[in-house]
């Protein structure tokens, strides 16, 4: 049996990721995280080019990031990840974002699922995935669980024509995809605070020549905004998110 253990990343901010102010973005943040999970899996065998070769692949239901501080262009970053555990078909992955002393800038807690890639439908957990045995090298993150808010009052509205460069292996829309188009459908007076958290849950995919309509507005708290992408070509909800947001800068 194959122990998965905590693996290690090191990233360099670079300057296409990065805001007006010279700060990493939270889709390039999440990028990170998801390029360290790749390279973990991979070394566990059991990566998205593993599961391709049997039929199936990963598909990212859930994220949850919180940042302390974002980190500056050019500046480097590890991440650390690790299979945190398993809850029937559900498998949760953690990360840590640290500077290279150590200054721990974000963390996040993640749950993926097995998709079939033919029938395009989630499957129970193969068993060359249970038989890596989980050992997580710190405690596990608190799961990100239970329904969000939902979005009553829409403020404001985008629609974004999925296109040929926001599709990923799996051929649907790439998850930081639906991550930008969230905060892309934000006011500048919005963008222009910081975003301190992001919780964001994927419910459905949406393909190539699909047109996703991205609605937003405030939820229980000024500081606090619902999001949701639905589908206009089959009117399924594709995500439903919460965002946190603070005027003074976390990076202070």
């Amino acid at each position: 049996m194959t122990k998965s253990y905590p693996g290690t990343s090191h990233f360099t901010i670079r300057s296409n990721e990065i805001d007006y102010r010279g700060l990493a973005t939270m889709p390039a943040l999440v990028g990170y995280m998801q390029e360290a999970a790749w390279e973990n899996t991979r070394d566990l065998g059991i990566s998205m080019y593993d599961l391709l070769e049997r039929g199936f692949t990963w598909v990212l239901q859930r994220m949850r990031v919180k940042m302390f501080r974002y980190p500056k262009h050019g500046e480097s970053i590890l991440v650390e990840t690790w299979a945190s555990g398993r809850e029937r078909v559900f498998l949760h992955r953690d990360f840590r974002v640290y500077t290279s002393d150590k200054e721990l800038l974000g963390q996040a807690t993640s749950v993926w699922l097995v998709m079939d890639v033919v029938k395009r439908q989630l499957v129970s957990v193969p068993d060359f995935i249970m038989e890596v045995e989980v050992v997580p090298g710190q405690e596990p993150l608190p799961f990100a669980k239970g329904k969000l808010p939902q979005l009553q009052d829409v403020q404001h509205t985008q629609r974004m024509p999925v296109r040929w460069h926001d599709i990923d292996l799996n051929r649907h829309v790439t998850n930081t995809r639906y991550l930008q188009w969230i905060l892309d459908t934000l006011p500048t007076e919005t963008l222009e605070k910081h975003l301190r958290q992001v919780d964001i849950i994927y419910k459905a995919e949406s393909i190539l020549g699909d047109t996703v309509l991205s609605e937003v507005g405030i939820g229980e708290a000024e500081s606090i905004l619902l999001h949701k992408l639905t589908s206009q070509g089959t009117g399924k909800e594709l995500v439903q998110a919460k965002t946190e947001w603070c005027w003074s800068t976390i990076n202070d």
